[in-house]
């Protein structure tokens, strides 16, 4: 998983020279809005003042039925809640869509009020080309990091 970040990092570090990442050797639980406060913790105790909460942050699906668990939104409201009681500032957005290449991500809202067509790649689907040695569009994922996946095979997914 360091590896993919790292390929990451360098990717985007002369874009954007103001991040700092933070790597956490921690497995995800898949609790939804409590991890989302989980987390919000740990990186209180590291230092860390603001904490990105994205759509679906440790979302997972029912066995039984396939329906998402949690709602897309509840870990960026559980953390808003909580925000001021941890001292931290959330930082949260909403879905981003891709809607080609002039324009890259958009959010979704956005896309739908102009009527912009969206290509999506679903997280399964991206496991599956992953999987079978198929391409996966440069829009979606860095080659760097999806020849890193590539190479640790279904132990990237643990």
């Amino acid at each position: 998983r360091i590896g993919t970040y790292e390929a990451l990092r360098e990717e985007t570090e002369k874009e954007f020279p103001m991040f700092r990442w933070a790597y956490l050797p921690y497995s995800m639980k898949m609790a939804g809005p409590r991890e989302a406060i989980q987390h919000m913790i740990i990186r209180k105790n590291f230092g860390a003042t603001h904490f990105i909460i994205g759509r679906d942050m440790a979302g997972t699906k029912s066995t039984i039925t396939g329906d998402d668990f949690y709602g897309p939104y509840d870990a960026q409201e559980t953390g808003k809640k909580f925000s001021a009681e941890l001292g931290m500032t959330v930082t949260h957005y909403e879905n981003m869509v891709y809607v080609g290449p002039e324009e890259g991500y958009v959010q979704e809202s956005i896309a739908k009020a102009q009527g912009k067509k969206v290509t999506k790649l679903s997280g399964t689907e991206f496991r599956r080309r992953l999987r079978a040695g198929e391409d996966i569009p440069e829009w979606f994922a860095f080659k760097s990091v999806v020849d890193i996946l590539r190479k640790a095979g279904d132990s990237a997914f643990c």
